[in-house]
């Protein structure tokens, strides 16, 4: 069908759950001006609290340049982050704008705007499927290397169901939740998309598991094996924000910000629990990874300096011995004084 010629520019009202979301009415504008408001006897009438009688007018001047005419409301429109006020006309770009009036968000689009490029389909791009399987595949063979280590020789083949069946029913499980989110944000149930999501981040989060520990024991350096469960927290976080990414792509900057505040706040809890109960910010005070021979990048100790080294525990412990008889006298006096 042939574009009708005397289509001067397009209204396209946008659903309010996305900011720049789907469209959910289009109306034709055939001539100027054009007026908007609640009023019937409007251009386009909308349907909406926030909105004045007689809102808002466009019409072109000698020019043709659109201007844009705000009456007398209390909510004034917004256009860019901009509040524009009834008073002098406001000249609106030739490639067109979005607007919103009172709590409705609408776009005008003109025949002088830029497109964007179009959008390959996500199941359709190059080498994604590809990409997706490989990290599948590495995942499950890094899991089941790990196992295989843990394991004792000549175990029970039913060993090998956590990681053989749990790990796949749990990613379909962990996917399937993003896609259900995405069905309500996005009106589309993605599930093949948050799975090339989740797939590279949790082999991350595996290989930092398995080799972090080896990388620091063989550097010898405790401070960085104890940045291992720290590493992989900020990876899980990742993974969070780039599932909400998914479903809210609109929204980069709250979603971030939400996230780094769950984030902060989950660190700041665990790291107050962990000295609660051990006195200091990590669980374990010494590395309980030995670095394959082959693969040690620093020379031995000297007997002699270990032992230097382990004199400053003596006191310490004698400290922590009397603290604990201090605290089982501290309870027994008030049991007896109950």
């Amino acid at each position: 069908m042939d574009r009708p010629e005397e289509r001067l520019a397009l209204i396209e009202i946008l659903e309010t759950i996305e900011r720049h979301g789907r469209v959910a009415r289009a109306v034709d504008v055939l001539r100027w001006p054009l007026t908007l408001g609640r009023a019937l006897d409007n251009h386009i009438v909308l349907d909406d609290p926030y909105a004045a009688a007689h809102h808002a007018r466009i019409e072109p001047d000698a020019e043709g340049r659109l201007l844009l005419h705000v009456f007398e409301t209390r909510n004034g429109i917004d256009h860019d982050g901009r509040r524009l006020d009834a008073g002098k006309p406001w000249p609106l770009p030739p490639g067109g704008a979005t607007l919103q009036i009172g709590a409705t968000r609408l776009r005008l689009r003109l025949p002088g705007e830029a497109l964007a490029l179009e959008k390959p389909l996500p199941g359709l791009a190059p080498g994604r499927r590809l990409v997706t399987l490989a990290c599948g595949v590495a995942l499950l063979l890094l899991q089941a290397a790990v196992q295989w280590i843990s394991l004792d020789p000549g175990v029970d083949y039913s060993a090998w169901l956590p990681t053989l069946v749990g790990l796949p029913l749990v990613l379909v499980g962990w996917c399937g939740v993003w896609a259900f989110m995405s069905k309500l944000f996005q009106h589309r149930f993605d599930f093949g998309g948050h799975l090339r999501i989740a797939l590279p981040w949790l082999l991350a989060i595996g290989l930092v598991d398995a080799l972090w520990p080896q990388l620091a024991a063989a550097a010898g350096t405790p401070r960085l094996w104890q940045l291992a469960s720290p590493l992989q927290g900020l990876l899980a976080a990742l993974l969070v924000r780039a599932h909400l990414q998914h479903v809210l792509p609109l929204h980069l900057r709250a979603v971030t910000a939400a996230v780094a505040a769950l984030a902060v706040s989950g660190a700041a809890i665990s790291l107050g629990l962990t000295w609660r109960a051990f006195d200091s910010f990590a669980t374990s005070q010494y590395m309980s990874t030995l670095p394959l021979p082959a693969l040690r990048l620093t020379g031995s100790v000297p007997p002699a300096t270990l032992v230097q080294d382990m004199a400053p525990l003596a006191a310490q412990l004698k400290q922590r011995v009397l603290k604990a008889k201090k605290d089982e006298e501290t309870d027994g006096g008030d049991g007896a004084a109950e």
